[in-house]
């Protein structure tokens, strides 16, 4: 039975072989009847090409579903070596006189500063890939097998730059007393008249009037819709597609919305002389770790959380992508298949060391 089946591949061979060489000649005949018996290993072209795919995979979807990220300054250039951002910066400009009266004029030395701060790094846990799933790896399977990681590390980098972003000042919400959104009893709304204090707050600073954003958890952007949709004085419609449920632009700010943003767990603040609150003693911002330790069960929201709503303009926070990396133990003996994980170097920060252009409306507690 063998020998009959391994006759008629043989004859079909022939024939497929004749066929390519009467048309491209007699060497690429040869070539076709090799090809045709002899089989490439899948893991030695695996193993030269995998890699480089998956890591291209990784930081081509890194912002998906994360575009907010996008509205900062890129510094990935600044980065040296593995993980580590330099950046030159120009100290203050000397100083300027009109109309010279004393003579000789002071000299000055200007006293550059370099800007340097440390990557994070985020890296998966492993991946086993049984080996019958790797004899054909394609751009689907490598979807659908590596989607929930890649998901996982998108959204842990998000939730991390938010954290390095996250403010030094803060106002507070004015709006109607509702259920807490994080926590228990009750706290204040978020409403325009915040955004409308937030907006009067940049100017104050000099913050330039392009490029603002907003980014609210889905529970603070529903209170702001229903808010909208109440007032009949005032035609939400300009701003709100209640077809898509996008709120575009409000009081000059672009409007993210996330699932979660930044959570406290609870608001000690001290007002300011300039109306503006800030952490009397600590900063009280729930780390990624926490949350992703609350999101996983193993601890749960403080009764007083509250949540923050983060404004800043552009030129005022900076993001920063490091080295992107797939480690791999193809054909693993014990496991009779391959394994995976990635690593990913990535980080973020205020620009400016005064903190302002980046604002906070944290909720108040009623």
């Amino acid at each position: 039975m063998k020998t009959s089946k391994f006759i008629l591949s043989f004859m079909v061979a022939i024939l497929f072989a004749t066929g390519i060489g009467a048309a491209f000649g007699a060497t690429a005949g040869a070539v076709a009847l090799g090809a045709t018996f002899i089989k490439k290993p899948v893991s030695v072209l695996n193993m030269a090409v995998t890699p480089e795919i998956w890591t291209d995979y990784i930081v081509g979807n890194l912002f998906k579903d994360n575009e907010f990220l996008l509205s900062s300054v890129d510094e990935s250039q600044y980065v040296i070596g593995v993980g580590v951002v330099h950046i030159p910066q120009a100290g203050s400009p000397s100083g300027v006189q009109r109309n010279r009266k004393t003579l000789p004029a002071t000299i000055t030395r200007r006293k550059d500063i370099d800007v340097t701060y440390v990557l994070d790094e985020f890296t998966t846990d492993p991946r086993f890939i049984p080996n019958i799933d790797t004899a054909e790896l394609s751009y689907d399977k490598m979807d659908s097998c590596m989607s929930e990681d890649m998901s996982y590390l998108k959204q842990f980098i998000a939730e991390a730059m938010l954290y390095n972003w996250r403010p030094d000042y803060f106002l507070k919400t004015s709006g109607d007393t509702k259920t807490a959104t994080v926590g228990t009893g009750n706290r204040k709304a978020i409403c325009v008249e915040d955004f409308i204090k937030a907006k009067e707050q940049m100017n104050k600073w000099g913050i330039p009037k392009s490029d603002r954003f907003v980014i609210l958890s889905t529970n603070l952007k529903g209170q702001l819709v229903r808010e909208l949709k109440a007032n009949a004085n005032r035609d939400y419609s300009v701003i709100y597609n209640p077809t898509t449920g996008e709120l575009d632009k409000l009081e000059g700010f672009k409007i993210y919305e996330r699932q979660n943003t930044l959570i406290a767990s609870v608001a000690t603040m001290t007002e300011g002389s300039n109306k503006l609150w800030q952490w009397t003693t600590t900063d009280l911002t729930y780390t990624p770790e926490d949350i992703v330790d609350i999101e996983a069960g193993e601890k749960a929201f403080a009764t007083t959380s509250v949540e923050i709503a983060l404004f800043w303009q552009k030129n005022h926070v900076a993001r920063a992508l490091g080295e992107t990396k797939m480690f791999d133990d193809m054909g693993n003996p014990q496991y009779y298949g391959d394994i995976y994980s990635f690593l990913q170097r990535a980080g973020g920060r205020k620009k400016r060391g005064d903190g302002k252009g980046v604002l906070g409306i944290i909720q108040e507690t009623v």
